[in-house]
């Protein structure tokens, strides 16, 4: 699968996180940029390029994992997933404007890990998951044991939902699809992981989006070959 992000104006890797979220778990659902005001809901991959403070940036893999923490509270934790450069592969520059990039990557990435609940995950770690701005608050460095799980195409998951976010440093929504920009929650983009395609987004003449050009998305695009 290929994914591809353009903006308005020239990308600033430095300053601005870059995000395409997957909901792919089969169950429905647009994830929207205020993941944080929602508890992550529909989240289950980012895909997240820059925004470190470092203007040569390389995409980091997340996976958002439920944990049951004290008082039965349910947060979701942002686990980054590692990949190797046969699983992945960036382009910064993908249109030669700087305004695009492109990342190539395979499926199987979406297996994820398998996760025994915890009874009680420290608090630190359920506080920053549901108070910590969207879309990657400190996640683990060393995620839990891994499992190979069956691949997210599967006949209960073959529709995935797709959204694309811009975000500051700190991971506050700075532009996402659809007329609201970065608090929009009406915008719906669904994918068939089973056929061939190549989707493109566009964002419309009226909607609202982040005050800076490198913040503000044009165009999403996916392709898919099964």
């Amino acid at each position: 699968m290929q994914v591809k992000f353009q903006t308005q104006g020239q990308m600033d890797f430095a300053n601005v996180r870059y995000v395409i979220m997957f909901n792919t778990s089969g169950t429905g659902g647009e994830p929207y940029a205020n993941g944080y005001q929602t508890n992550y809901q529909n989240y289950s991959f980012a895909l997240v390029v820059g925004g470190s403070g470092n203007s040569v940036a390389q995409p980091v893999l997340y996976q958002y994992i439920h944990q049951t923490g004290p008082g039965g509270a349910v947060a979701i934790v942002p686990y980054r997933l590692y990949y190797t450069p046969q699983q992945l592969t960036f382009l910064p520059n993908s249109n030669g404007l700087g305004t695009e990039f492109s990342i190539t990557f395979d499926r199987t990435l979406f297996y994820g890990i398998s996760v025994t609940p915890s009874p009680s995950p420290t608090a630190t770690a359920s506080a920053s998951a549901s108070a910590s701005p969207s879309p990657s608050p400190s996640p683990s460095s060393s995620p839990p044991a891994a499992t190979p799980q069956p691949q997210p195409t599967t006949a209960a998951q073959t529709t995935w939902y797709v959204n694309f976010f811009t975000t500051d440093t700190s991971g506050n929504p700075l532009d996402a699809f659809g007329i609201g920009g970065a608090t929009d929650q009406s915008f719906v983009w669904s994918i068939d992981t089973t056929k061939i395609f190549d989707q493109q987004q566009f964002v419309g003449q009226n909607a609202t989006q982040a005050p800076y050009a490198s913040a503000q998305i044009s165009i999403g695009e996916i392709a898919n070959n099964p």
